[in-house]
């Protein structure tokens, strides 16, 4: 099975990767597991202003922050069954676009656990993945 694992850097990122650690037999071992981060897109009239060579250090730069102590778990872990996937622009968008050409059957992301009252007003990563797409998601809280 292929296993999209959604990073984003922080203490619920690493939530989910000790409970994926901690269930290894049912998520890590024998699974493809695929590992993306979404770096949020810069502004188009900024990047106007920069060589593509600026823009494409930037993005490099920013998804090494959170993919290489992803990395780092894995090894601590003997996990190494994965593939990082680097992407910028709206997280959900692009963890869908991901996990459909990966062809994805499950996507793992740690959530904020935002009350509905917070997920009205401000709007989920987690929750758009969830209402967009026909791939299981399990959320870790």
């Amino acid at each position: 099975m292929k296993i999209l694992i959604a990073v984003d850097g922080s203490l619920h990122t690493q939530k989910a990767l000790d409970y994926l650690a901690a269930h290894r037999a049912m998520f890590v071992d024998g699974h493809e597991l695929i590992v993306v981060h979404v770096c949020t897109g810069l502004p188009g009239h900024a990047v106007r202003h920069l060589s593509k060579d600026v823009v494409d250090d930037y993005y490099t730069e920013e998804n090494a922050k959170v993919l290489e102590p992803v990395k780092a778990f894995f090894a601590r872990h003997e996990i190494g069954n994965f593939r990082t996937e680097p992407r910028h622009g709206h997280a959900a968008e692009e963890i869908l676009k991901a996990a459909t050409a990966g062809g994805a059957e499950l996507i793992v992301m740690g959530t904020h656990g935002h009350g509905i009252f917070g997920r009205a007003l401000m709007g989920s990563v987690a929750t758009k993945v969830v209402s967009e797409t026909d791939i299981s998601v399990l959320l870790v809280q």
